[in-house]
């Protein structure tokens, strides 16, 4: 669906918030798709709206939830209304990954439409931002931004109960993955980027959009964007407290479904092949082909090579897999 056919079925719901925000700096909007989310809702909904970074609109959109979530978004939007918007379509339950994607459908034709300076940050329904996140990679991209280049600025996370209480001081350590492996080849197979922590340009938007059914997960589809065409940049601070209270649509334990990490084949390789093996191997090789499709004349014959390599995995044998695993994983 293009950009002008989300606005098509958005239109009903939105006015352009932006006019009536004072505050100097850029505009973010923070996109959060909401589904039965409200034993912590308003607790994430406070954090973002006490940031530091105060030229901010939140964007919500609830996905079919059979909880109190569209009544918790409906107060905070009475409430903040200058800084509160609740997206309304007949879109249906989307998934998180489909959810993610039309908000970010929205916030393009937004951006689209006007002059002003805007960029887009993620959120889960269930965590807690700290209260400099917004500042903190703002900063990073005005270090970072050039031109037209897609950047996508993201950050660690501290890994905590349902309580609050920290399980890990870094989700990056936790799930045994590298954020300096920012090169094409090595997102490929393991995507380090989590959604809730990022911040992007509307050049990354431009370039993404729409993601495609076959992407494993929206974030994974944009940190292969920022790779192959522009920059990955990490924060090794953690900026936000990643939840885990057992119904995350996405958690620490298997941040994506099928979840990849270089930890978690790993484990895979220590025996023999196995079909948890070839599942993950073809969800990859399937987000690759897509890729390839999309872009392919595009591409260096590096990134292309690169490509292809991940595309034939699922027909490889336990060796094969694993050498090609292991060049893959040493590219940066």
């Amino acid at each position: 669906m293009s950009g002008a056919e989300q606005y098509t079925v958005y239109s009903t719901a939105v006015d352009a918030p932006s006019a009536q925000i004072p505050s100097p700096g850029p505009l973010i909007l923070v996109l959060l798709p909401v589904f039965n989310g409200a034993d912590y809702l308003g607790e994430q909904l406070d954090s973002i709206l006490n940031q530091t970074h105060q030229h901010l609109m939140l964007v919500c959109r609830d996905d079919g939830s059979s909880d109190t979530s569209p009544a918790v978004l409906e107060h905070y939007q009475s409430l903040h209304h200058d800084r509160f918007l609740v997206i309304k379509d007949n879109n249906g339950n989307l998934g998180a990954s489909g959810s993610f994607s039309a908000l970010m459908q929205w916030a393009l034709v937004f951006m689209q439409s006007t002059e002003q300076q805007v960029y887009v940050a993620l959120s889960d329904q269930d965590d807690i931002w700290h209260v400099d996140k917004l500042e903190t990679t703002l900063n990073a991209m005005s270090n970072i931004e050039g031109g037209e280049l897609p950047v996508l600025i993201h950050s660690d996370l501290n890994v905590v109960d349902k309580e609050g209480r920290r399980l890990s001081p870094s989700l990056m350590r936790f799930q045994g993955l590298d954020p300096t492996r920012t090169a094409f080849a090595a997102q490929l197979i393991s995507n380090t980027v989590t959604g809730c922590t990022v911040l992007m340009n509307k050049a990354l938007l431009q370039k993404a959009l729409p993601v495609p059914a076959d992407a494993v997960m929206h974030d994974w589809w944009l940190s292969l964007v920022a790779s192959s065409f522009g920059k990955l940049v990490f924060i090794e601070r953690s900026l936000v407290e990643y939840r885990q209270h057992g119904r995350n649509t996405l958690g620490a334990r298997a941040y994506h479904p099928p979840s990849l990490s270089f930890k978690t084949l790993g484990k895979v390789f220590q025996a023999k092949q196995q079909p948890e093996a070839q599942t993950l191997f073809e969800a990859v090789a399937a987000q690759a082909r897509v890729f390839h499709q999309r872009f392919a004349p595009e591409l260096t014959a590096g990134k292309l090579n690169s490509l292809r390599d991940v595309m034939r995995l699922p027909t490889l044998g336990l060796w094969g897999q694993r050498l090609l695993f292991r060049q893959l994983r040493r590219k940066r």
